[in-house]
C-alpha cells in the first residue's frame, strides 16, 4: 500500500485497493492476517486481522486516489516508525517469491498476494520480534515455534535430495486405483471385516464433502472404520464421545468461562491441530453422534461447511469457527478454520436412536450404512497386512464443490454427471409432493461423488466380487435418509421410488408393490435387491413400504 496512506487506513480500521488485487480481496474472510508493507518504503509497518468480507465503497477514503474496493480490519500488532521490517529482512526468506522466480517485486505488484503458512510464519515472527518486550517475548518464541514447525513440515513434502551428487527423481504420480486396493487389503488383512465398496464408498464420499454418517447396528465397525483408514494411509484420527446433555456448541467449539478464559472445544482444538499439519489428513470422528441433538450443537459448524472457500495451495477450507468475541489473549482461537486436511465423520447406532436426524443434518452428510454383516468371516489373515502407503493430503481434496467449479470435462465425465442428473429428476417426480424433493446442492454432490468414484472403479465391489453401482449409493445415501412419515403423499413417494429403482417406472398401486415386497422376502431380505435397477436402493424401500404397511409409519432410521 503507499506509505501515505498507511495512517488513514490505521485510523479507519480499513484497509482499500483499486482494481488490481480484487480478485485476492474477495477471499479475504473475517479472522485472516494482514501484512502491510508499504511499498514506497519497501518496509513492512504490522500485523492486521481482517474483520469483514470484501466490499465496495466509493465514499473518499484518501486524498491520494480513488481506492473502492475495501475490508475492515484490527490492528493485531502496528510498529512504531523506527521498528518497520526493512526489504531486506524477509524478501529472499519468503516462499511465494519462487513462484515469481526470486523477484519479490512481482509479488508486491499484485497489490495483495495469498501466502503460504510457512511465510506467515516468517513475517509474524519478525513483527513480534520488532515489537518485543516483556510480556510479548512469549508470543514471539511461540510464533517462532510455528514457523520452525511449518519448516519442517515443508522441507519433508519436497522430494528432491538434500545430500551432494543425489540424483533428483521427480515425484511419482499418484495412482489412486492401487492405492485403494492396498487399503482394501491392509484393512482386510488386520483381520477387520469390511466390504470393499464399503471402504471405497467411504472414502469417496469423504473427499467428496468432508461431513459423513456412518450408521449401522452396534459393533459393525463405524467409528473403527475411519481410524484404520487414516493409519492406514499416513493420517490421523480423534474421537469425540457425544454426551446427552450437549445443548450447543460449548463442547463442540468452546466457551468464555466464570473467569474470563476461553476453553476451546473439541472439534475447534482437532482443527487447529490439523491446520498445523497441513501435509496430513485428520479425521474427527464424533461419535454416537445422535445421542443429543445434532442441529443444536453442530449448528455452527454445518453452516461454516456450506461456506468453503479455495484455500492457498489447494483444497477447501471455511471461514472461522467461532463468530463471536473472545478475550484478547485468546484471539488466536477466533481465526481456527476448518482446514483442507480435515473430515468430520459421525457414527449412529439406527438399532437405538435417540434422537433422529433434521433435512439440515442430512442434506448437509453423506449417510453411508454399514450392513454387510459377515459372521461366518473370523478366521486370521494367512498374511500379515502390507505395509500403509502414505497418500498426498492432496489425494483428499474434491475436483470441485459445484458442477459449475468443473472444468475440462472428457465426454464420459459429461455422460456420468448427466446419469445422476437424470436419476435425480426422476426421483424428484415423487418425492416433490411429500415435499422431500432434491435441489441443487444433492445434484452437485451426487454427480461429484460418481466422479471421483470412477478414478476407483473396481474397488466398488462385494465380498464376492460382484460389481456395485455408485449411482445406487449415492441414491441410498443421499435420497432415502429424508424420507420419514406417514402421510399419504409419502406413502405414494415410497411405492413410487420403489417401482422406480426395482423396474425404472413408478408402481401406481399397491398390489404391484406387494408382489416386489413378497419376492424380496422370499429371497431372505438381503440388502440388495436381485436383478433391480438399484439393488441397495431397492432393497431399503422394501423394508421402508413393509413398515408402512404393517404400522402405518416408516423412515430410513428405523
Amino acid at each position: 500500500m503507499p506509505p501515505e496512506n498507511y495512517p488513514v487506513y490505521v485510523k479507519t480500521g480499513t484497509f482499500a485497493i483499486r482494481k488490481v488485487g480484487r480478485k485476492h480481496l474477495d477471499d479475504v474472510r473475517p479472522g485472516d492476517t494482514l501484512f502491510a508493507y508499504l511499498s514506497g518504503s519497501k518496509v513492512i509497518a504490522g500485523m492486521f486481522e481482517a474483520t469483514s468480507a470484501a466490499f465496495r465503497d466509493t465514499t473518499p477514503l484518501v486524498t491520494t486516489g480513488n481506492y473502492p474496493w475495501r475490508v475492515r480490519v484490527r490492528s493485531v500488532v502496528r510498529l512504531s516508525e523506527e521498528a518497520f521490517v526493512p526489504y531486506d529482512a524477509f524478501h529472499d526468506r519468503l516462499e511465494v517469491t519462487r513462484e515469481y522466480d526470486g523477484d519479490f517485486g512481482a509479488v508486491v505488484r499484485q497489490v495483495l498476494h495469498p501466502l503460504p503458512r510457512v511465510d506467515e510464519k516468517v513475517l509474524e515472527f519478525l513483527v513480534r520480534a520488532r515489537q518485543a518486550s516483556g510480556i510479548e517475548l512469549e508470543k514471539v518464541m511461540a510464533a517462532y515455534g510455528e514457523y520452525l514447525t511449518a519448516r519442517r513440515e515443508q522441507r519433508a513434502a519436497r522430494t528432491a535430495v538434500e545430500e551432494p551428487g543425489a540424483a533428483y527423481e521427480p515425484p511419482r504420480p499418484f495412482d489412486r486405483a492401487a492405492a485403494m486396493e492396498h487399503l482394501i487389503d491392509h484393512i482386510a488383512a488386520r483381520g477387520y471385516v469390511y466390504a470393499p465398496w464399503e471402504i471405497a464408498a467411504y472414502v469417496t464420499a469423504v473427499r467428496t464433502k468432508p461431513f459423513v454418517i456412518l450408521a449401522g447396528v452396534t459393533g459393525t465397525g463405524k467409528s473403527k472404520l475411519p481410524a484404520l483408514v487414516e493409519a492406514a494411509t499416513g493420517g490421523a484420527s480423534a474421537l469425540i464421545p457425544v454426551r446427552p446433555d450437549w445443548t450447543d456448541s460449548a463442547d463442540v467449539l468452546g466457551y468464555v468461562d466464570l473467569g474470563g478464559r476461553f476453553r476451546p472445544g473439541a472439534v475447534l482444538q482437532i482443527a487447529r491441530e490439523a491446520a498445523q499439519t497441513p501435509l496430513h489428513h485428520v479425521t474427527a470422528i464424533v461419535d454416537e453422534m445422535n445421542l443429543a441433538r445434532v442441529e443444536q450443537y453442530f449448528a455452527e459448524v454445518l453452516s461454516r461447511l456450506e461456506d468453503r472457500r479455495p484455500a492457498t495451495g489447494s483444497g477447501y477450507a471455511t471461514g472461522p469457527l467461532l463468530d463471536r468475541a473472545l478475550p484478547a489473549a485468546d484471539s488466536d482461537w477466533g481465526r481456527v478454520r476448518m482446514p483442507p486436511n480435515l473430515a468430520l465423520v459421525g457414527t449412529v447406532n439406527m438399532d437405538e436412536s435417540a434422537h433422529g436426524f433434521s433435512r439440515k443434518v442430512l442434506d448437509r452428510a453423506f449417510t453411508l450404512e454399514l450392513s454387510d454383516v459377515d459372521l461366518t468371516a473370523w478366521a486370521q489373515a494367512d498374511e500379515a497386512p502390507p505395509e500403509p502407503g502414505r497418500w498426498p493430503v492432496q489425494a483428499w481434496h474434491p475436483r470441485a464443490i459445484r458442477l459449475a467449479e468443473l472444468e475440462d470435462l472428457s465426454d464420459d465425465e459429461r455422460a456420468t454427471i448427466d446419469r445422476a442428473v437424470a436419476a435425480l429428476d426422476a426421483a424428484n417426480t415423487w418425492l416433490a409432493p411429500a415435499q422431500l424433493h432434491v435441489a441443487y446442492r444433492t445434484r452437485d454432490e451426487v454427480a461429484l461423488f460418481l466422479l471421483h468414484a470412477a478414478a476407483t472403479p473396481e474397488a466398488f465391489r462385494t465380498r464376492e466380487g460382484a460389481a456395485v453401482d455408485p449411482l445406487d449409493l449415492a441414491l441410498h445415501m443421499k435420497v432415502l435418509p429424508r424420507l420419514a412419515g406417514g402421510s399419504r403423499a409419502l406413502r405414494q413417494a415410497v411405492r413410487g421410488l420403489l417401482g422406480w429403482a426395482v423396474t425404472g417406472a413408478a408402481f401406481q398401486d399397491d398390489a404391484d408393490a406387494r408382489s416386489v415386497l413378497d419376492a424380496w422376502d422370499a429371497a431372505g431380505r438381503p440388502n440388495a435387491y436381485p436383478d433391480a435397477r438399484f439393488p441397495r436402493t431397492a432393497a431399503r424401500l422394501c423394508l421402508m413400504w413393509e413398515r408402512l404397511l404393517t404400522e402405518g409409519f416408516t423412515s430410513f432410521w428405523v
